[in-house]
């Protein structure tokens, strides 16, 4: 699928209007709200982050963070780790916000299939990271 194609897909599934007129965020953007949503469990119970499902979301979100530096450096960001520093911290804050049950919306679940279909386009497999 092209990129386009896949950008226009991505973009109906999270509800943006492709007109010129109303701006997109970026897809470093994007993949740090996917890494930051990941992790969503482990930072309501950091224990759960060190074994079993919170262990493989920590990688997912990590392997989603690896893939939003390399875009944020592909977009021409000056100084990404700050950039992307900033970002997270944002993001932690803006879906933290929402409250522990926000995980049972239809916004979460729309995003989650958001992020598996960008992590697949990006060539990320969530069942073989390290």
């Amino acid at each position: 699928m092209s990129h386009r194609v896949f950008f226009l897909v991505a973009l109906v599934l999270l509800g943006f209007s492709p007109n010129p007129a109303k701006a997109t965020q970026a897809y470093s953007e994007s993949l740090m709200d996917c890494a930051v949503l990941f992790n969503t469990s482990n930072r309501i119970n950091p224990e759960r982050a060190d074994h079993g499902k919170g262990l493989a979301l920590s990688r997912i979100a990590e392997a989603l963070e690896k893939a939003a530096h390399d875009q944020a450096v592909n977009e021409g960001q000056d100084a990404p780790e700050g950039y992307l520093s900033q970002l997270k911290a944002s993001k932690i804050s803006h879906w933290d916000s929402k409250g522990m049950t926000y995980v049972f919306s239809d916004e979460f679940r729309d995003w989650m299939t958001y992020c598996r279909k960008f992590a697949d386009h990006l060539g990320i497999d969530f069942k073989n990271l390290p």
